[in-house]
């Protein structure tokens, strides 16, 4: 629900009767844009891998073809963005701005994936009257917990995944991440999964679409990122 959808008009005995005065008990009804995409993460045996597709939609409309969806939070950590545009912008705006205060705290040591997630589950929880339109994946790799990866949602729900794929498209990658995911994959295997897992979304999903953006977390090195046009 859209927080336009919570808003009422106000009705009062003071307004008048006459039939020029349209907006008394006059329904609001807003005009909703449905948006889509497809963002998949994996955890691989010494990584984590996110891929998603470059296409924004307004409805029927291709707003964008080089719209961003995977973001560096942090050097180990990164993050997919599904939803609106501008409530992901915004999440991963503030982010940014914590993680580096906690990291600038704490000579620089990297902030735990499942700390960043519970930061960014209490933002969204505490606006649950009127939610984020979103769904986020948050992955990285540190000492204490290897990789990791999490499935948050718009209300502030964390679910620790194997595999996960959100958005408009994600029933098509299912598809392919439960039938190829297994334990202990090479960064290699794990990257050509998300490659598929993506290009089914981008075939059969009319919100997806315009290449696809890699990007590979390591613990101890640099992500790989990589562009692959389709």
């Amino acid at each position: 629900m859209r927080k336009e959808d919570l808003i009422k008009p106000i009705i009062s005995r003071f307004m008048g009767n006459s039939e020029n005065m349209t907006l008394k008990n006059q329904k609001i009804i807003p005009n909703t844009l449905k948006t889509g995409t497809t963002t998949v993460g994996l955890i691989c045996k010494d990584a984590v891998v996110f891929g998603t597709d470059k296409r924004a939609t307004m409805a029927y409309f291709i707003a964008s073809k080089i719209s961003e969806k995977l973001y560096e939070i942090q050097e180990h950590l990164w993050m997919t963005t599904a939803g609106g545009v501008a409530d992901t912008q915004y999440l991963v705006d503030i982010l940014k701005a914590e993680t580096t205060i906690y990291q600038l705290a704490h000579d620089d040591k990297p902030m735990m994936v499942k700390s960043a997630g519970k930061l960014l589950s209490n933002v969204l929880y505490q606006n649950k009257l009127f939610p984020f339109q979103v769904g986020l994946m948050l992955g990285g790799v540190t000492e204490e917990e290897g990789p990791s990866l999490l499935d948050i949602s718009a209300y502030g729900s964390i679910l620790p995944q194997k595999y996960c794929a959100v958005g408009s498209g994600q029933n098509f990658s299912y598809g392919v991440l439960e039938a190829r995911y297994k334990d202990n994959l090479t960064i290699n295997e794990g990257k050509e999964i998300v490659k598929k897992a993506v290009t089914s979304s981008i075939i059969r999903d009319m919100a997806s679409g315009n290449g696809i953006d890699i990007a590979v977390i390591y613990k101890d090195k640099t992500a790989d990122r990589e562009f692959i046009p389709i």
